[in-house]
């Protein structure tokens, strides 16, 4: 099986899965020029559940599936409300513009004439002008409501923003757990007198090697060696059957990145370093909206991203 997806959880709420469809990363309002931390980190956790033999996530890369920018105004009721989002050109797909009213969210049209006192609005993508209407042509959002307009800006093929991808930043904060052991596994046979396991280059123990699951009988080991950084083992005696059973510890390598890395639209990341089963790696995020990308002083940032790998 190849690039199942790593699921990620919010560091101060375990149980809550984040950076889905249903539940976004927040970063809340990040004001232009500065770089906003998200507010928790995120537990990106490999779930592969107690199976013999099952192997680490390896190769494991991240991409930016989307950004989002969220802005908000209050409605004066005046006849064709006309507002202007700051980070243009926006992408044009109806699927990612969302124009709300009070919370409820109106419909894009071409052109409002026509259109009465329908719950309506023009949006332009170039210019990023949003227009309401005036209850002739397009119903006039009542006074006081708030009007949410939510977008992913588009690539900087107009010269008045930034790339997107220049906006969203990772970096590896380092490991769960430090020492695991792994109970019983199948390990790699090189010859009779020499054995290999699969979590290397970090092996910190051996326990024993045996000829059976049940760890029964000889311990191989026993008068043995190990290389921590080759994760092959020397046998204290010589196995001649074809499957030995190893029950080992060993530690996660750490990432611990003192900088971050930016994440671009559709390029990935990679590869981080492997997560073992049932534990995770804490990811640190950031965003730094350019000074020169706003003229109202920020805006509220949402992500999606998946993390990927192989195994």
């Amino acid at each position: 099986m190849a690039n199942p997806n790593l699921q990620m959880f919010r560091s101060d709420i375990p149980t809550e899965e984040i950076g889905i469809e249903s539940n976004p990363l927040n970063f809340g309002f990040c004001p232009a020029g500065v770089n906003t931390l998200l507010p928790y980190d995120i537990i990106l956790w490999n779930d592969k559940g107690e199976v013999l033999g099952s192997e680490d996530a390896k190769e494991i890369y991240v991409e930016l599936l989307r950004m989002t920018v969220y802005e908000s105004h209050i409605s004066s009721g005046g006849s064709s409300q006309t507002f202007t989002v700051p980070y243009i050109p926006v992408v044009n797909d109806d699927d990612l513009i969302e124009i709300t009213v009070d919370g409820i969210k109106w419909a894009r049209v071409g052109s409002l004439i026509g259109q009465n006192q329908n719950e309506v609005y023009t949006f332009d993508c170039v210019t990023g002008i949003l227009l309401f209407g005036d209850n002739i042509n397009g119903k006039i959002p009542p006074i006081g409501l708030t009007i949410g307009i939510s977008y992913t800006p588009d690539k900087n093929i107009f010269s008045k923003t930034v790339y997107s991808d220049q906006w969203i930043s990772i970096r590896s904060l380092g490991i769960v757990e430090n020492e695991l052991t792994v109970p019983i596994e199948l390990s790699t046979k090189i010859d009779d007198d020499t054995i290999e396991v699969i979590h290397f280059p970090y092996l910190s123990d051996v326990v024993g090697v045996w000829d059976n699951v049940g760890k029964t009988g000889t311990n191989y080991y026993t008068g043995g060696s190990f290389d921590s950084n080759t994760g092959r083992i020397t046998l204290g005696t010589s196995l001649t059957t074809p499957n030995p059973y190893v029950e080992y510890k060993y530690k996660i390598k750490d990432d611990n990145e003192s900088s971050f890395t930016a994440l671009g639209d559709e390029e990935q990341l990679g590869p981080l370093y492997r997560i073992p089963k049932n534990n995770a790696k804490k990811i640190q995020l950031m965003v730094s909206v350019p000074s020169t990308a706003s003229s109202e002083g920020g805006a509220y940032i949402q992500a999606y991203l998946r993390f990927y790998y192989n195994f």
